[in-house]
């Protein structure tokens, strides 16, 4: 003990009594009031850190709950085959890429082993030949390749490899649907083959829809809002707009819109200072993965970069810039790769020039886009009428709401131009559901409507419920169906008594069923399910039931004038409710389809209400 009393004596540096004690004697200290006190505090946020880790793990499993209940509820609603043709040319051109090791669509002289995919080679090379190409073009080695999203094809290879699987398992599949789809006249290229074809429908669009509303959920949380508020937002958008058919659909919109969502959420997350390293380079990862899938987003990649190039001068750090960027380079590399190996040229997708389609006059299609009993947006997403004008109100504290109208507007200024504005064979304006989505999930949580205009609120998203319930009771392929051969036949009465003159009919069927009142399918396809429930489209043997009694006349009220007017839907999925996959594949194996459908929506179902009720008990705010 001396010893070392004299050692520490003959140091050169005073001590403090602290280490002189903590030296003599050591583990004694005297007490130390502030660093005590320091320590107990330092003790307390570890406490609360560890409790609000614990706390946070059950709501986590409650999300992905939640998650998981949504995706088994879209999953019992699913189709069973492809309803559009770009659906079934995207399968096939991730099939030969699952094969080959390329994405070009075969003839049988060259190679192809499906009918189907030499029947979609075919009309690509002759659509060409003929100075009107449709679906894609001919490559430098004369094969034909899609001009579908690249991204698509991509994403698809996976589940068309779990298709096949399932294929192995119902070996006579195609040849029991092909044995009922002898009188439709697409069927050589949307029947096969069919095994993969519902393994799409059942789990792709149904992920993609699930996934969304939970990156909502986080979206809503990162803007400041509750549990509770952030799952009125997701909930709302999911089941109360026209984002709601996304769950059932088989484009590449489904898709897209997640990938838009998770280029948001880390957007957000730097725009309010919440940044790790990673976080620009996630965002350019997912904004260059959602310009594969959708090419259009390209222009809300832009404005992104651009808001970061500002935020980087304002801050002299541009290193969320690069982050971003460098993020997005790989997908970049795989765009010009593709488009290069494909064509020739880096930039060619395959599609046609764009002053060949953005023709139309932009003001009817502004207000068909937005007011199109048909398709319009302001009737098939209702919640708009609340958060537009939150949106707008300069009282309203919205953060990004630039982003909020960049998203919302640009897609309706873009294909306001375009001739084909109501989307093809999908529920709504399927262009503009990126950007409805898109202005909620940053409007909603932030306005909480449900809060300041409460009755308003119930009845809106009652409203955009019963509306988009509509879009499960019939199929949009014999609804369309359907609609053009009563366009037709009403111009060929107008003609007969001298209201319309032979040379102003109607040439775009798809277009006038759009936006006219008298063909809207929010009233048109509660027609057409009870015309399916009763059995009317077909006999008791499934063959078609032709006649005008039978099909334009209880839906449209107008008779036919000819034989084709007067067919009902062709495609024998369209009838008696098989375009849901428990009816199709009951009546296709003799199954009862209820058995296959009750349980994954009853579990679906559940989930949602369990998850729901537990986030919403728990409404702390957000963390920091």
């Amino acid at each position: 003990m001396c010893t070392t009393v004299a050692a520490v004596g003959r140091s050169e540096a005073p001590q403090s009594p602290r280490t002189f004690w903590a030296t003599v004697v050591p583990g004694v200290l005297p007490k130390n009031p502030r660093t005590d006190r320091q320590r107990r505090r330092l003790s307390s946020a570890r406490r609360r850190a560890d409790e609000s880790v614990t706390a946070s793990k059950p709501k986590r499993r409650d999300g992905w709950l939640l998650w998981a209940g949504t995706f088994l509820l879209f999953a019992s609603l699913a189709h069973g085959s492809f309803e559009t043709t770009d659906a079934a040319f995207t399968m096939h051109a991730a099939r030969a890429l699952l094969h080959r090791g390329d994405s070009a669509l075969l003839t049988h002289e060259e190679g192809a082993v499906l009918a189907s995919e030499s029947a979609g080679a075919m009309d690509i090379k002759f659509s060409e030949a003929a100075n009107h190409r449709r679906n894609g073009k001919v490559g430098l080695n004369g094969h034909a390749y899609v001009w579908f999203p690249m991204g698509h094809v991509y994403g698809l290879v996976p589940f068309v490899a779990l298709g096949e699987a399932v294929g192995a398992l119902l070996p006579d599949a195609d040849e029991r649907l092909a044995a009922r789809t002898t009188s439709y006249p697409r069927c050589a290229l949307e029947a096969q083959p069919v095994a993969v074809q519902a393994t799409i429908c059942l789990l792709v669009p149904a992920l993609c829809l699930a996934t969304s509303l939970l990156l909502v959920f986080r979206i809503a949380r990162e803007l400041g809002a509750g549990s509770r508020d952030a799952m009125h937002s997701a909930l709302a958008v999911g089941f109360a707009t026209q984002a709601f058919a996304l769950g059932r659909e088989q484009l590449s919109d489904g898709p897209g819109l997640v990938l838009l969502l998770a280029m948001l959420l880390p957007f957000v997350r730097l725009h309010l200072g919440r940044a790790t390293r990673w976080t620009a380079l996630l965002a350019g990862a997912a904004a260059g993965a959602a310009v594969l899938m959708r090419y259009q987003t390209a222009l809300v990649v832009l404005a992104l970069a651009v808001a970061l190039a500002a935020r980087g001068v304002r801050r002299r750090d541009p290193r969320e810039l690069l982050g971003f960027i460098a993020g997005g380079l790989p997908a970049l590399a795989v765009f010009v790769t593709t488009n290069y190996l494909r064509f020739g040229d880096p930039l060619e997708t395959g599609y046609p020039e764009i002053g060949a389609w953005f023709t139309a006059s932009p003001l009817p299609g502004l207000a068909k886009l937005l007011f199109g009993a048909g398709r319009g947006v302001m009737w098939f997403s209702p919640l708009l009428w609340l958060a537009l004008p939150a949106a707008l109100a300069s009282r309203s504290r919205v953060k990004l709401r630039w982003l909020a109208w960049f998203l919302f507007a640009t897609p309706l200024l873009v294909f306001m131009f375009a001739q084909g504005w109501q989307g093809g064979r999908c529920w709504a304006a399927r262009y503009v559901t990126g950007g409805v989505v898109g202005m909620l999930a940053l409007t909603l949580p932030q306005t909480a409507p449900w809060r300041t205009s409460p009755r308003l609120w119930f009845v809106l998203v009652l409203a955009g419920i019963v509306v988009n319930l509509t879009s499960v009771v019939a199929p949009t392929r014999g609804q369309l169906q359907l609609a053009s051969q009563a366009v037709s036949a009403r111009d060929a009465h107008a003609v007969a008594a001298g209201h319309l003159a032979p040379d102003a009919v109607t040439i775009d069927y798809a277009d006038l069923a759009g936006w006219h009142p008298r063909y809207t399918p929010l009233v048109t396809n509660w027609s057409y399910f009870a015309r399916s429930l009763s059995g009317g489209f077909e006999d008791q043997r499934g063959a078609p039931r032709h006649g005008s009694v039978n099909a334009l006349e209880p839906i449209y009220g107008v008779t036919a004038t000819t034989p084709r007017q007067a067919q009902v839907p062709a495609h024998w999925v369209d009838r008696s409710g098989r375009h849901l996959w428990w009816r199709m594949w009951g009546d296709l194996y003799g199954v009862p389809g209820w058995l296959m459908w009750l349980p994954i929506w009853t579990i679906g179902l559940l989930g949602i209400v369990l998850g729901w009720r537990r986030l919403r008990r728990d409404d702390d705010p957000v963390p920091t």
